[in-house]
């Protein structure tokens, strides 16, 4: 019985209860990603969409996309968003704010898209707007979700359950949709808030546990492994397990970044959903988005209008990329954007969230190749991560043993 308290404590509190705050944090993060590519198809709103809506009758209803300023906020939990001449009001009820945190600002001049490595600070913080105590004026703003109108009144709602996308933010409107996917991410899921918590009671559980076998003279075995259950928290960052310990948290961050490199790199892939790159997609405003495949890009066009997004396992830099590449299919520049008349590269589209990106090769191999590397490097981390606690673990019931008579 002494067995199943042990272990079932253990279990409960070192694995389940932080596993499932592990599924949580990723579920959510996972579906604003999706929201996120989702409501990039949406429309945006603009003067003459409202006009249109002048001959709809009243309660009708869309959804939409609008970047904006934050203009004033209302006692009745509404909030006015403005863009040039554009003024529109959004339901806050029940909603959730999510802060964007400062990037750092990129060189005009940098032809290959930087990745910043990952710190933690990153992540977007998420309030609840019951919770926003204060907002400051004229902060940019990007909502997206059902736009109706009410009363003359054109009004971004959502009807429970579901919720409007609300994205505060700062720098261009034209690097978010980057911003967003690349930040979305959680640094270690194992570490949530259920975590401390969890590990903290599970300790506690099991020091009584430990009292009342040391005081039972026939169960030392059983008070020896509670001891060392209790002291579980702390067996990773002790030595010499900590060399393993700080191994697999550097594996583990290498893998989470070439998982957010794969996300980037599927982006333009949204829009062909057969992975047909030969198709040209019409856009929701009139503009066309296409894939230009080439052997040779030229670096002044370039910089006007797009980057080159690369991952670690290439190691593209301003230095040692020449622009051109072999006529090897694997090789070749893959260009997306838009479709001008009479202009073979691809143009900026009007829509900050269509991006004008060069990917150095097709983007369904270079996104497998990061996955398939992530997939190692996790697998790697968590065999690294087992030895020294296994090691550490080791160590402490040997020396247990000795102690406990």
């Amino acid at each position: 019985m002494e067995w199943i308290w042990i272990f079932g404590i253990a279990l409960l509190c070192y694995g389940i209860i932080p596993g499932i705050g592990a599924f949580l944090v990723r579920s959510r993060w996972r579906s604003f990603r999706r929201e996120v590519i989702r409501s990039s198809f949406f429309p945006i709103v603009t003067y003459r969409t409202l006009l249109g809506w002048n001959k709809i009758s009243p309660g009708s209803s869309s959804e939409f996309r609008f970047f904006g300023t934050l203009e004033g906020v209302q006692e009745d939990n509404s909030i006015w968003i403005r863009s040039d001449n554009l003024a529109l009001s959004a339901d806050m009820t029940g909603q959730d704010l999510f802060l964007l945190p400062s990037g750092k600002k990129e060189s005009e001049g940098d032809v290959v898209e930087e990745h910043p490595p990952f710190t933690g600070d990153e992540i977007p913080a998420i309030i609840p707007w019951s919770r926003v105590s204060a907002l400051s004026e004229g902060t940019k703003v990007y909502i997206a979700g059902t736009l109706k109108k009410i009363d003359g009144r054109y009004l971004f709602h959502a009807d429970p359950p579901g919720k409007l996308l609300v994205v505060f933010f700062d720098g261009e409107d034209r690097h978010l949709l980057r911003r967003m996917i690349w930040n979305s991410r959680h640094r270690n899921e194992y570490w949530n808030q259920f975590t401390p918590v969890s590990l903290g009671l599970g300790a506690l559980a099991e020091m009584f546990l430990t009292y009342y076998l040391l005081n039972t003279a026939h169960l030392r075995i059983p008070s020896i492994l509670s001891i060392a259950a209790a002291l579980v928290p702390i067996l990773p960052f002790l030595p010499p397990g900590i060399f393993f310990f700080l191994l697999y948290r550097w594996l583990w961050g290498r893998a989470r970044f070439l998982r957010a490199e794969r996300d980037l790199l599927r982006l333009p892939l949204r829009y062909f959903p057969s992975s047909d790159l030969s198709q040209e997609i019409p856009l929701s405003h009139g503009e066309t988005y296409f894939c230009s495949i080439l052997n040779r890009i030229p670096r002044d066009l370039l910089k006007k209008r797009g980057r080159i997004r690369g991952t670690i396992l290439q190691k593209l830099s301003d230095t040692n990329l020449n622009c051109s590449n072999t006529g090897n299919s694997t090789d070749r520049f893959y260009w997306f954007g838009i479709h001008r008349e009479g202009d073979p590269y691809p143009d900026v589209s009007k829509d900050p969230m269509v991006e004008n990106i060069v990917l150095p090769g097709p983007p369904d191999l270079l996104a497998r190749a990061c996955e398939k590397q992530a997939y190692k490097l996790e697998l790697i981390s968590a065999l690294g991560f087992g030895m020294g606690f296994g090691m550490n673990l080791f160590i402490t019931l040997r020396i247990l043993a000795l102690m406990v008579r």
